[in-house]
């Protein structure tokens, strides 16, 4: 058998399959609304099969469809794809005698005879896509049909904006919350959801009896820093120490900004000599980190108080008061150590 044609890109091609991928990406478009809409189709045009379709750089993706299996066809062996190059509705009364798709395998698989698209045209004027209709009889569909073949397609085109819309918002609540939660400085979470997710993971852990490891953090001599080269390079050596422990946590440990240069850490289901492991290894990577400031490097080191819940320790404010005042005898001992309460 011959192959199918190459059919033409549309001169628009980059910008269209730029448009394209803002729909490819929603979550939410397997949805019976879309299957109502390609049976609808079915029902007006007295045909057994549609579908609603995406033309991709080199497939034709089905979104939903009525008689037939959801598809994957190469784009040159595609009657939609043919569509896209034109406004309105493409009819092919007989796909076996257009030149068009006369040599189609997808033709010759299914047996389909008649085919009518129409296409589903972005906000911003891009033809990403098609709803369409099939028949295994050759045939011509009545202007009223065709017109309201071409309302249905729009009727597609709007419900994806919508969830176009609703995913951007998702996304813009979602970002405001993360900002809300976070201290632009370091990264880390903000004092006030760090003691609210503390409260959380201690309740947790007095509940299940797992345990709880909490590490306070200050840097050493901070102030010398702020004072000699200026709160700007303060601000530099908090955002390298905040990206030092974000790498280093766990999806499961809170780490927070507990004021100033004093930062917070809290292990779930880590011992006191696994949260001092873990400590160590902290506290060598921000010895070792030379952080870059204009033409220098600054280097900065830490001290770190290490208590867990326990019978001493049993809320949230004892064993903050059991870190600090482990952390008070880190520093007290000569700084950039590691203190067990």
């Amino acid at each position: 058998m011959e192959s199918a044609l190459s059919i033409p890109r549309p001169d628009n091609e980059v910008g269209r399959l730029r448009a394209l991928r803002r729909y490819l990406q929603l979550d939410t478009l397997s949805e019976k609304d879309f299957s109502l809409l390609a049976r609808v189709a079915t029902e007006i045009c007295d045909v057994p099969y549609a579908l609603i379709t995406f033309v991709e750089e080199n497939l034709v993706r089905t979104l939903t469809s009525v008689g037939m299996p959801d598809m994957l066809i190469p784009r040159d062996d595609a009657a939609c794809s043919w569509t896209i190059l034109q406004d309105g509705v493409l009819e092919i009364a007989d796909l076996k005698h257009d030149e068009k798709t006369a040599h189609s395998q997808v033709m010759a698989d299914t047996g389909m005879r008649m085919y009518a698209g129409t296409n589903l045209v972005t906000c911003d004027g891009y033809r990403i896509g098609t709803l369409c209709i099939w028949d295994k009889q050759p045939r011509n569909l009545s202007d009223r049909q065709r017109d309201l073949l071409s309302g249905l397609a729009r009727q597609a085109m709007a419900l994806l904006e919508l969830r176009e819309s609703e995913g951007l918002l998702k996304q813009a609540l979602l970002r405001e919350q993360h900002l809300a939660s976070v201290d632009t400085l370091t990264g880390l979470l903000n004092r006030r959801v760090l003691f609210e997710r503390l409260g959380s993971e201690v309740e947790r852990s007095r509940r299940y009896e797992t345990p709880l490891s909490l590490v306070m953090i200050d840097l050493d001599h901070f102030k010398k820093i702020n004072d000699l080269l200026g709160h700007a390079a303060g601000d530099m050596v908090l955002h390298n120490v905040g990206e030092i422990i974000l790498r280093g946590v766990r999806t499961s440990d809170i780490a927070g900004r507990y004021g100033g240069e004093e930062l917070c850490i809290a292990l779930p289901q880590t011992s006191p000599e696994g949260a001092q492991i873990f400590s160590e290894s902290l506290r060598k990577q921000i010895a070792d980190t030379a952080i870059p400031f204009g033409d220098d490097a600054i280097r900065v080191t830490a001290s770190m108080g290490v208590a867990s819940l326990n019978s001493d320790h049993t809320d949230l404010q004892r064993l903050f008061a059991a870190a600090d005042a482990a952390l008070y005898k880190a520093k007290e001992n000569g700084r950039n150590r590691i203190e067990l309460a």
